[in-house]
């Protein structure tokens, strides 16, 4: 008779047993738990900061559309300065599929409606295996400086991606639309 491994038995009573997310961390399993996002949208604070360069602090998220507020602290009074924003695309539906799925991207935004950084931080693509990962060659930084009137086309003012066109508008079109939502809800005209 075969000896069951730990693993095995392990991934079994996950799979048959509920159990809670609260309750998963506790199990102190290293292979488990850093699979674990920080939060539901996959933003870090690491993250936050790469979108929104020079904020040193964010609010939780909140509002409609919901956003995290970016904050730069002035070193002599402590005082907060709002900067800008971050967002994530799944938060304003609907969110356009890629080839496979969801192309989940994180946005920032300054107080003029400029997008000062952008990351693709979840998708999940078949070609990915194949041919590499395509948005690390560049695809996230020509969003940079385009803002809500801008109409974000493949092709036209952002470059496709060879053998993955309908990533690129999928993605394209999430990016535009979330950041026509944030910028009617929170940039004054």
């Amino acid at each position: 008779m075969r000896r069951v491994t730990t693993p095995a038995l392990l991934l079994f009573t996950l799979l048959t047993v509920k159990v809670s997310d609260e309750m998963l961390p506790q199990l102190e399993l290293p292979f488990v738990t850093p699979v674990l996002a920080a939060n539901a949208d996959h933003t870090t604070d690491r993250l936050l900061k790469a979108v929104v360069p020079g904020a040193d602090s964010f609010s939780e998220k909140s509002g409609e559309p919901p956003v995290y507020k970016a904050y730069r602290t002035d070193p002599d009074s402590g005082e907060q300065t709002l900067i800008g924003y971050a967002f994530v695309t799944p938060d304003v539906p609907p969110e356009p599929n890629g080839y496979s799925g969801p192309i989940d991207t994180l946005i920032g935004m300054d107080l003029e409606g400029k997008i000062v950084g952008l990351r693709v931080i979840y998708y999940k693509e078949s070609h990915r295996y194949t041919i590499g990962d395509f948005f690390s060659w560049g695809f996230e930084e020509q969003f940079i400086g385009l803002d809500a009137y801008n109409r974000f086309r493949v092709g036209k003012e952002i470059d496709g991606i060879a053998k993955a066109t309908i990533s690129a508008k999928a993605a394209a079109r999430g990016i535009r639309q979330t950041v026509r939502a944030v910028t009617s809800a929170y940039i004054a005209e």
